[in-house]
C-alpha cells in the first residue's frame, strides 16, 4: 500500500512514518465491484480492511429484510470486533460503488501490534475510540426507534421511580 494513502487513514495518523511503513508493507489493496458482498453475515471473518476508495454498506438481516447498518467510505475501516473477540461476523458488507480496500490478516495485524507495542497500542486506542463512537451512534438509533416510534412520550421520571424502588426493596 503507498504510504500518502496510508497516512491519509484517519486511526493511522498517530502512527510514525517507520511504524507506518512497515504497517503498509503488510496491506494488500483489493478492488471490489459495484454490489459485491465482502463479507457475509454469519461467516467466520479473517480479515481486517480499510476502506480506500468507494463506499461500502453495512447490512444486518431482521427477519426477513436487510437494514442498512451503516456506510463506510475512504479511512473508514471494518472487521475490528473480530480482531479483538474472534467469532462469526454480525453484519453483511458489500461495496456501494466500484471500491478499493487495503486488507490485512487478523493473525499479521495482531503480530505487527505484538512485535511493535508502541505502536500497537497507538492503533487499538484509535479503533477503541472509533468502535465506542459506533456504538453510542447505534445506541442512540435504537433507543429513538424503540422510544419514539409509536409517537409518544417517553415516561416521566416519577413514573419509573417507583419501579426501581420496589424492586431494591
Amino acid at each position: 500500500m503507498d504510504i500518502k494513502l496510508a497516512r491519509a487513514i484517519p486511526f493511522l495518523r498517530d502512527l510514525t512514518d517507520d511504524e507506518l511503513n512497515l504497517l503498509a508493507s503488510l496491506l494488500t489493496l483489493r478492488e471490489c465491484q459495484q454490489g459485491e458482498r465482502i463479507l457475509e453475515e454469519g461467516m467466520v471473518p479473517t480479515e481486517f480492511c480499510i476502506v480506500c476508495e468507494g463506499v461500502v454498506h453495512v447490512r444486518r438481516r431482521a427477519n426477513t429484510r436487510e437494514m442498512l447498518l451503516a456506510r463506510i467510505g475512504p479511512g473508514g475501516f471494518f472487521g475490528e470486533v473480530n480482531l479483538f473477540d474472534p467469532g462469526i461476523a454480525t453484519a453483511s458488507i458489500s461495496a456501494k460503488t466500484k471500491t478499493l480496500i487495503a486488507v490485512i490478516s487478523y493473525e499479521r495485524f495482531l503480530t505487527y501490534m505484538d512485535e511493535h507495542p508502541r505502536a500497537g497500542y497507538k492503533i487499538a486506542s484509535a479503533l477503541l475510540a472509533e468502535t465506542s463512537r459506533r456504538m453510542r451512534d447505534a445506541s442512540s438509533r435504537l433507543a429513538n426507534a424503540v422510544f419514539w416510534s409509536e409517537r409518544r412520550p417517553a415516561a416521566p421520571a416519577t413514573e419509573v421511580a417507583p419501579a426501581i424502588a420496589s424492586v431494591s426493596t
